[in-house]
């Protein structure tokens, strides 16, 4: 008998999707448009939307500024996309039988 690690793929353990989603869930939960957080936090609307989309990586102070035009504090921000990351774990599944030679 032989033990198979099987490594799922996981969709959202890439930081740069997982930081898109969050902020896009945050700005939709708060009823607020693009354009709104876009002028919070002094940040262009074609920018912010190429961050939600996974397509562009903020810096620390692009994430600050955009969790000011959210109206919250970067580190409930960090949380917030810390949470999404899912840890990958392995599932071990057990393989029996023979190989033909």
């Amino acid at each position: 008998m032989k033990t198979l690690e099987i490594h799922p793929s996981q969709s959202k353990t890439d930081l740069l999707s997982a930081t898109g989603e969050t902020l896009r869930a945050i700005r939709t939960e708060s009823g607020l448009t693009l354009r709104q957080v876009a002028e919070g936090a002094h940040v262009s609307v074609s920018y912010l939307a190429e961050i939600e989309r996974g397509e562009k990586d903020p810096s620390s102070r692009v994430l600050e500024s955009v969790a000011g035009g959210l109206g919250m504090e970067v580190r409930v921000l960090l949380l917030r996309i810390a949470t999404t990351l899912e840890p990958e774990t392995p599932v071990a599944a057990s393989v029996t039988g023979t190989l033909a030679a």
